[in-house]
């Protein structure tokens, strides 16, 4: 593997260049302390891969978060271009990243996901509360809030519509917050997310010592079983691929799947590295098993 080009793909839009750009360069470092001799980092500043072409890598990292990375519009063109990549398809990117489209097809599956509508964003109170407001296509908690009374729901879906014209409005589920990265179709030890306030937003996600990462869920072994059940049945439903990342809302008796990241991050606070490395897999195995899942794919 160590004598194959790769080219990793980082940056891309806004909402989430600077987390993309922390990924790509923590991979890119990796790999080259580990002994790849033929790796460039490619920032995707406009949605545009073009300069792949001339680059004509073995394979690429897709590092790039949210839009333009984890809709299928990089791994289409990729594929187009006949350059074998890391992670999911086409088709389960793309139902991924858009969360209505994925809760169509965890429903369908028989999976539990938090009762929820598509807001027209006209509505002057929500049809359940408290709720969760947030984009259907974006990520890293972009956009999103808990909405307690109609005036914070009002505000909440002002601040959805700036990033996406589709809102979901989604019954809270009070309880854990519960992540269950996946790898190569196998499950990691899931991770309980504690932020400071009870909300695991932009800050609590990407600052360093806010949020508590806990290994031990402080439930019984054959309830973690059956969350990484329901975590790698969601996977499978959705045709994900490689790495992966199942959030869900454990209230003590239903796990509730709220959505699969298809592009998890790899920075110091990311929560697929945290788990990897509590298996006993090390940063640089980490990147080349998905790397290798690339060319098995």
């Amino acid at each position: 593997m160590k004598n194959k080009s790769v080219c990793i793909l980082y940056g891309g839009h806004p909402s989430e260049r600077d987390v993309s750009l922390r990924t790509g360069k923590a991979v890119y470092n990796t790999l080259v302390n580990g002994g790849y001799k033929k790796v460039t980092l490619l920032d995707i500043k406009d949605g545009s891969a073009k300069e792949l072409i001339n680059i004509a890598p073995d394979v690429c990292f897709i590092a790039v978060h949210g839009k333009y990375g984890e809709d299928g519009l990089l791994q289409g063109y990729l594929e187009m271009l006949g350059i074998p990549y890391t992670g999911s398809g086409v088709s389960a990117s793309a139902v991924a990243f858009d969360k209505a489209l994925s809760k169509h097809c965890f429903e369908y599956h028989g999976i539990p996901t938090p009762q929820y509508y598509i807001s027209n964003g006209c509505e002057h109170g929500a049809r359940f509360m408290p709720c969760v407001v947030k984009p259907a296509r974006e990520g890293s908690t972009v956009g999103i809030s808990i909405a307690y009374n109609d005036s914070d729901f009002i505000k909440g879906l002002e601040v959805a519509l700036r990033y996406d014209n589709k809102v979901i409005v989604e019954n809270f589920i009070s309880g854990k917050e519960i992540t269950v990265p996946i790898l190569n179709g196998k499950t990691l030890p899931p991770i309980w997310i504690k932020p400071p306030d009870g909300f695991y937003d932009y800050r609590a996600k990407y600052t360093s010592g806010v949020t508590e990462y806990l290994f031990d869920l402080e439930i019984k072994d054959e309830e973690t079983e059956f969350l990484k059940y329901v975590s790698l049945k969601a996977y499978k439903s959705l045709g994900c691929e490689g790495a992966a990342r199942v959030d869900i809302r454990y209230d003590g008796q239903i796990p509730y799947v709220l959505e699969i990241n298809t592009v998890p991050g790899m920075t110091e606070t990311s929560l697929l590295p945290k788990a990897a490395e509590y298996a006993g897999i090390s940063f640089l195995q980490l990147a080349e098993e998905m790397l290798e899942q690339a060319f098995r794919k």
